[in-house]
């Protein structure tokens, strides 16, 4: 269908998501004029798989069909670049892909490195790319950090990762998925721990080093207490969210719910937390433990992780057309493509912000919100809790 924004009354951005949708319309590669080379763009996915990386690079493909161009996707990530595996991705092939989540191009945890990389870019001049596209998370960001010695082709990275942890962005393609799907997982252990009897579940969720998950789906679920790597976790922090817990359980709460990073603490994991509300509870309510797994890089992506997908493959198109036409590159036309409030940004590799070490970035502008979780668990009357916590303990606003 046809849609005119001539008469909407509609800004700029719907025109832009007009203009997106006839392109992502296209079902084959458009002719283009006699003597005109087709821009020949490479792709691949690093790291684990996030949904809406699909959606993502069925985008590329179309919009890049649109105007006349090709993209070729190397199967199973920094695997294929090295074993030659790839294949030019048909506009018509990916049509469906929006839907789909996981990785159907296949991703690898495999990473571009000083061993492989020479290898590498002798594929990408015997295939003549004029530029490349990594979907991925940080080990896409190192690998582009590799690249950055031996710049040859511009090279774009997208954000794709349920962490969050790519610097450069406030939000990655399939962190959205994965928040609702812990969402909805929570809601479903709320209503069991409510129903039974007075429990209270410790739930682990991903993230690796970055808490967003953590902090936003216990904002989203109305979560007692979380604990993430980005603030340190001691045993009075834990003693007194105990007592909290137990303080509002007597006051008629039915079901207690904690919300733990995987790698929130190196010592004090799902078993010993499970284990220290149990006793601090005692017979006041009954302590379980669940750990989501994998389940969080699954289900089909959400409405928001599609169109930011398609919005990033539409920003990098039209950058690698300008870039694609310098005259000399440098290692600034390596960049990361983001979103930072409402702006799309490119931000060279070499310039981000991050703790490769930890694989996050400096700077993380959702750890403002985690204190509201705390200010909306507090229980009707505090007293219960500023009566049981230990004198040394520095995480009670009651003290």
């Amino acid at each position: 269908a046809v849609v005119s924004t001539q008469s909407t009354g509609r800004g700029t951005g719907f025109s832009k998501k007009v203009e997106i949708s006839k392109m992502l319309s296209v079902m084959d590669v458009k002719p283009v004029a006699e003597g005109t080379k087709r821009l020949h763009i490479g792709a691949a996915f690093i790291g684990a798989p996030a949904p809406g990386m699909n959606s993502g690079i069925r985008a590329l493909a179309k919009i890049a069909a649109y105007h006349g161009n090709i993209v070729t996707v190397f199967h199973e990530g920094v695997d294929g670049m090295v074993g030659a595996d790839y294949a030019q991705l048909s506009p018509d092939e990916c049509d469906l892909w929006s839907m789909r989540g996981g990785c159907l191009a296949g991703a690898s945890r495999s990473t571009i490195n000083p061993s492989n990389v020479k290898a590498i870019l002798t594929q990408f001049k015997k295939l003549e790319l004029d530029c490349l596209v990594l979907f991925g998370g940080f080990e896409a960001v190192t690998s582009t950090l590799t690249l950055a010695d031996h710049v040859t082709i511009p090279v774009y990275l997208i954000p794709s990762t349920i962490s969050n942890n790519v610097p450069g962005s406030d939000f990655s393609i399939g962190c959205d998925t994965a928040l609702n799907t812990i969402v909805r997982a929570v809601d479903c252990i709320k209503q069991s721990a409510a129903s039974t009897r007075k429990r209270v579940f410790v739930i682990d969720v991903m993230g690796g080093n970055c808490g967003y998950l953590a902090v936003l789906s216990g904002l989203a679920s109305g979560a007692d207490a979380v604990y993430i790597p980005e603030q340190h976790v001691n045993i009075d922090q834990l003693q007194c969210d105990a007592y909290r817990v137990m303080d509002k359980i007597i006051q008629g709460c039915k079901r207690g719910i904690i919300i733990r990073n995987e790698n929130s603490s190196p010592h004090y994991k799902n078993d010993f937390v499970t284990a220290l509300y149990a006793e601090e509870g005692k017979d006041k309510f009954v302590t379980r433990s669940a750990v989501l797994g994998h389940i969080q890089q699954g289900y089909s992506p959400s409405p928001f992780d599609r169109a930011l997908a398609a919005s990033f493959a539409c920003k990098v198109y039209r950058d690698i057309v300008k870039r694609t036409t310098k005259p000399e590159l440098t290692p600034a036309d390596l960049v990361v493509v983001g979103i930072r409030g409402s702006v799309t940004t490119f931000t060279p590799v070499l310039q981000l912000k991050m703790d490769i070490p930890r694989r996050v970035p400096v700077d993380n502008w959702w750890l403002d919100l985690k204190p509201l979780v705390q200010t909306l668990a507090l229980p009707p009357n505090t007293a219960t809790v500023q009566d049981n916590c230990t004198d040394t303990c520095t995480h009670c606003d009651e003290k």
